[in-house]
């Protein structure tokens, strides 16, 4: 039975709408980010309108150490926007840049968003900084809205909920402040100073934790003050990176358990599939814990 023009044209508006729908899920923005803390929070931001690769996902990585491989330049080729750190923690991203993409691809680096509040002595760990992401997150805010005007009112709002779930982060941190106040610590590498100086605890013995940085060898004088220093418990805690795996780390470590010191382990990028907000809390309670089993025997003399 033939059909009628009513009919032939309904089919046409359907047929229509499907293909628009398929086009519509074809043309979501392609992000790369370059550790899973930046992409984690991209996707709060573009929610459904993006999708993220984040190069730097695995906890077996050292992120120091990472080399990217030709996979990286294809992801980085197609890329509308590119998420990265700088400081030198991804330095292995500028070249990549340089050598890929076009000018309509945008990128945000962290180091520059929040370069307000990077540290002194230029610490690059920036995504332990609550501050540092949110100033992060708006730029990516911009940037998307930019791409793709069309959703800007969901970006936007998608920025103020971050903004909102940000604010158990910091109440971790005045119940570390409230449970454990005035202590002196120290770590292995400086990846969570930023998030120290947020506590405000006393973070002690920055030469070492910088010459072990990058792999790098610290002297001898450093490593045998170091050592004396958690021996005569003038610590009360010792931060390590869980993703570095050398002899070095491992006798700090060591010594540290063996004087009574609590260990807790953190690491550059979220190591369970956990969000930007619950891998901060997470680490945040982890302290709590450590010092909580530690007890009163925690607190240095010296």
């Amino acid at each position: 039975m033939p059909l009628s023009r009513r009919s032939l044209s309904t089919l046409l508006a359907l047929s229509l709408l499907s293909v628009a729908g398929v086009s519509s899920a074809q043309a979501a923005i392609h992000v790369v980010a370059a550790e899973s803390s930046y992409g984690s929070m991209v996707k709060s931001i573009g929610g459904e309108h993006v999708d993220v690769v984040s190069l730097l996902d695995s906890p077996d990585v050292n992120p120091h150490a990472f080399r990217a491989d030709p996979r990286i330049a294809r992801d980085l080729e197609q890329a509308d926007l590119v998420v990265f750190n700088g400081l030198g923690f991804d330095g292995w991203m500028e070249p990549l840049l340089e050598s890929t993409g076009g000018d309509e691809r945008r990128v945000v680096r962290a180091s520059d968003a929040g370069s307000h509040k990077v540290m002194a002595d230029n610490n690059p760990h920036l995504f332990y900084s609550p501050q540092i992401m949110l100033a992060t997150a708006s730029r990516v805010t911009d940037a998307l809205k930019a791409l793709d005007p069309g959703n800007a009112d969901d970006y936007q709002a998608n920025l103020a909920a971050f903004q909102q779930s940000l604010l158990p982060v910091y109440g971790a941190v005045q119940q570390l402040i409230a449970d454990h106040p005035n202590l002196s610590i120290t770590a292995t590498v400086p990846v969570y100073s930023y998030m120290i100086d947020l506590i405000g605890y006393e973070n002690r013995y920055h030469d070492i934790q910088f010459a072990s940085m990058d792999n790098h060898q610290p002297s001898a004088q450093q490593v045998a003050t170091f050592t004396d220093a958690l021996k005569q418990h003038q610590v009360d805690l010792l931060i390590y990176n869980l993703q570095v795996h050398n002899r070095l780390t491992e006798n700090q470590v060591g010594i540290a358990r063996e004087a009574g010191i609590p260990t807790v382990g953190v690491s550059a990028i979220p190591l369970h599939g956990e969000n930007y907000v619950e891998w901060q809390i997470e680490q945040l309670r982890a302290i709590d814990r450590a010092l909580d089993e530690a007890g009163p025997s925690a607190n240095h003399d010296g």
